[in-house]
């Protein structure tokens, strides 16, 4: 009998530590997510952005590593660049010459990946005529803080970009917009709902609605029946470690506070951020003088920008409109 209970206690503190390491695990893989190095089609763009349509210059905000992308006025093959244009002109968007510059867009990435990600997107905004600044965030890049807060940190950083690109490359700030996709789709929408912001519109992708959301759902897939008390401890690690609470990243709470027009996308197939966050946001942002949605079909969590939808040209339409007039 007591070799029995003697087994059964090991087992429950086996169990025991097999939980926690899968708690410190998820908190540590939602907050420091491995930080991908420069990828090979970065090293192309970067080795020759004029090719891409692009001029490509480095800059900083305090120790924050950014890139600032404009178009030029005679771009080597472009072929992004060039499909994007063709598929605006068919819709009979008006668009001028290449190398003009109609105002600014300030691009975040996802979770897991860094500001170069975002190189092939600038390569489509470029072409339409828009300078794009892309920055890392917290946790992600070459960023040197170690933790991601998914805008508790980041959301003053986008205004703290366009200021500084400004004033280091002497362009105005306004019109400017905002884009980012899933962390940085949260993130932008922080961003566009702070006071005083001088953004006229923003526009995200597979956006959540609020982050304790996503840990609950994350929770039953790695931990089933144990979901609730491995969220509630996922939530206790990450307010420890990062300093900032789950339950204050509310992207819906600042859709709701949102007066500019606002894009939201997701894809139909989304098993990570399921397509009812969108529409969520979608219903809170009732101030907003223009909202628009954008299913995209057959679309899961990291494919929204490679299917066969007009994405981008949808992306660019409503920018195009957006900052064209008074703010």
């Amino acid at each position: 009998m007591k070799r029995v209970l003697k087994r059964l206690v090991l087992l429950i503190m086996f169990l025991g530590a097999l939980f926690a390491l899968l708690c410190w695990l998820a908190a540590s893989r939602l907050i420091s997510p491995t930080r991908r190095a420069l990828q090979d089609y970065h090293q192309v763009i970067l080795g020759d952005p004029s090719e891409h349509g692009m001029r490509i210059e480095a800059f900083q905000v305090g120790a924050v590593p950014c890139l600032m992308c404009e178009p030029v006025i005679q771009p080597g093959a472009a072929t992004k660049g060039r499909k994007l244009r063709d598929q605006l002109q068919a819709m009979s968007v008006p668009l001028e010459d290449w190398g003009t510059i109609r105002g600014t867009l300030v691009l975040l990435h996802g979770h897991t990946g860094r500001k170069e990600d975002h190189l092939p997107v600038a390569e489509r905004f470029c072409a339409v005529g828009f300078r794009c600044l892309l920055v890392d965030m917290p946790g992600h890049g070459d960023h040197p803080d170690p933790f991601a807060s998914f805008g508790f940190r980041e959301a003053e950083l986008p205004l703290m970009t366009l200021k500084e690109a400004s004033r280091r490359f002497s362009f105005s700030e306004t019109p400017a917009a905002l884009f980012g996709i899933s962390q940085g789709g949260a993130i932008v929408l922080q961003a566009a709902a702070l006071p005083d912001s001088p953004w006229w519109a923003v526009a995200e992708l597979s956006s959540f609605d609020a982050l304790d959301h996503v840990i609950d759902h994350e929770g039953k897939r790695w931990f089933s029946v144990a979901s609730t008390p491995a969220a509630a401890v996922v939530k206790k690690l990450v307010h420890l470690r990062a300093g900032f609470n789950p339950h204050q990243i509310r992207p819906v709470d600042a859709a709701a506070r949102l007066t500019i027009p606002v894009l939201f996308g997701h894809g139909d197939q989304d098993a990570f951020i399921p397509p009812s966050h969108a529409q969520t946001l979608l219903q809170a942002a009732t101030q907003s003088p223009r909202k628009e949605f954008l299913n995209i079909p057959s679309a899961g969590h990291s494919n929204v920008l490679v299917t066969d939808a007009p994405v981008y040209a949808t992306l660019s339409r409503f920018f195009l409109d957006t900052l064209s007039g008074p703010n």
